[in-house]
């Protein structure tokens, strides 16, 4: 007999009972829900995981500017191609390349500019090469094409021909154009016989060579660059250590006035005597010097070092110096000239600056702010380079130039010696018409003093004019000579205050 009490526990159980059943699926829903959500969640968290593998990945083998493969990418590349020619050698080239004149860009038009150009040449990069050449951003204005398979140096140099075509176009920016240039490195090998490390060097010799041949972009490597990188090496290591013992010495060029043969002034010329090499011609040791910019140091040295030596002088002697694009980009470097002409005690109407010229000045607008500077303070410019000499008696010139050297010399190898004279009358004519004068240099004879004279030259140099002399000569010489006493300026502060 199941009593009240009973029936409900029985009741209360059946309850219990289908409430279980009823629960059960739904906890078991929600469980395979919980489950399902643990799911989507690791998924996501790995999705986003490898998002972010991925991320890192490219980063660390991509340049983020231009989007192209780097150095890492080349690496790796280069090791899976080796690889793959482990057994049979496969023929690779790298085709390395910079751009010409970029740091002035960056310098002149700004960063700005400078990665507008480095990225509209690398998409042009991407399109010419395609996918059967890879190309790749080492870092700054430097690239780098990976091909496999090319078919001999005609191949190569065809491709190259084409490419510094397609690709060194103008860049427009900001309402510019800007021009771009470059220059091409190449070097040839097999993946499993030669090295990436060995590659790049050969392929960066190359690319010194063509930067030193202006009548080509590109060069390929030759087994004599090796031995002329490690000679050149050598020589600006020397170089480096005769600019930090001052191991140079001046030479003084008498300048003498045509109409008079009086002595005016004199240039002065660099000379370096190595312990080991003997002395080193200017010619040798002065593109090494504007290559490396040691230039800029030298150039420091020898406007202390002369200005000092005319200073010390009992005469008012003009001085000329030779002075390059480098020096002049330099915005400090007319206040230094102030500081120098100042501590010697030497006149800026004294000083002469015989600008090599070219595209870096023109074009620099430090440069020119520099040259302005100086001009006003009362220092001359000159220029003696033949193109920029003659570019110098127009009324076009990029900026003002006080008088031109011109070489006799020169102007002999170009018209011959039968009609020298009548280029040279050419040549003054104009320089008198636009108010220019005239010193010519490589005057060696007494018929070139007469063809100096009757043309109108303003002075003369070269060995008719005297021999070169060390200071203490020179000061002994200049010392002598009577109505060379020195007189007062008062325009320094225009090159100090700038």
């Amino acid at each position: 007999m199941i009593t009240s009490g009973g029936q409900a526990g029985i009741g209360a159980s059946v309850s219990a009972l289908g409430v279980a059943v009823i629960a059960a699926p739904i906890a078991a829903t929600g469980l395979i829900a919980a489950l399902g959500r643990r799911h989507d969640h690791l998924a996501r968290q790995i999705g986003s995981e490898r998002a972010d593998v991925e991320r890192f990945r490219r980063a660390a083998y991509h340049d983020s500017l231009t989007g192209l493969r780097n150095r890492h990418a080349l690496i790796e590349d280069f090791e899976q191609i080796a690889k793959g020619a482990a057994d049979q050698p496969s023929p690779v080239t790298l085709v390395l390349f910079d751009l010409d004149r970029f740091k002035f860009i960056n310098d002149t038009m700004g960063h700005a500019a400078g990665d507008s150009v480095l990225k509209t040449l690398a998409d042009r990069l991407h399109g010419y090469c395609g996918a059967s050449r890879r190309v790749y951003r080492l870092g700054g204005d430097e690239f780098v094409i990976l091909w496999e398979g090319a078919h001999g140096q005609d191949e190569i140099a065809g491709f190259c021909e084409d490419f510094t075509a397609q690709v060194f176009r103008p860049v427009f920016f900001g309402g510019s154009v800007i021009d771009t240039f470059g220059s091409a490195g190449i070097a040839t090998g097999n993946a499993g016989e030669t090295g990436l490390p060995d590659l790049l060097k050969r392929a960066d010799l190359a690319l010194y060579r063509a930067k030193s041949t202006p009548s080509s972009s590109y060069c390929f490597f030759t087994e004599d660059m090796d031995s002329d990188y490690r000679e050149q090496r050598g020589l600006e290591a020397a170089l480096r250590q005769a600019v930090e013992t001052s191991a140079f010495e001046l030479d003084y060029l008498p300048v003498i006035k045509a109409e008079t043969l009086a002595p005016s002034g004199v240039k002065a010329r660099l000379r370096w005597t190595h312990a080991e090499l003997g002395a080193v011609e200017q010619d040798v040791f002065m593109p090494v010097a504007e290559q490396s910019g040691l230039i800029v140091l030298i150039g420091k040295w020898m406007l202390r070092q002369a200005l000092g030596d005319v200073g010390s002088w009992n005469a008012r002697v003009e001085i000329t110096l030779p002075l390059c694009a480098p020096q002049l980009q330099d915005p400090g470097f007319a206040p230094l000239v102030a500081k120098e002409l100042d501590r010697a005690g030497v006149e800026p109407g004294q000083l002469v600056f015989d600008v090599k010229s070219n595209a870096a000045i023109a074009e620099c607008p430090v440069a020119l702010h520099n040259l302005d500077l100086l001009r006003r303070a009362g220092v001359r410019i000159a220029v003696s380079e033949f193109a920029a000499s003659v570019a110098g008696l127009s009324m076009g010139r990029p900026y003002p130039v006080d008088c031109v050297r011109l070489s006799l010399a020169g102007i002999k190898a170009i018209a011959g010696e039968k009609s020298m004279p009548q280029m040279l009358n050419l040549f003054l004519q104009l320089a008198a018409t636009v108010g220019t004068g005239v010193v010519l240099t490589d005057v060696n004879s007494e018929d070139d003093l007469v063809c100096a004279c009757e043309a109108g030259a303003e002075a003369v140099q070269g060995s008719f004019a005297g021999p070169a002399l060390n200071a203490e000569r020179a000061r002994q010489f200049f010392d002598g000579l009577p109505g060379l006493s020195p007189a007062g300026s008062d325009r320094f502060h225009l090159l100090k205050t700038g």
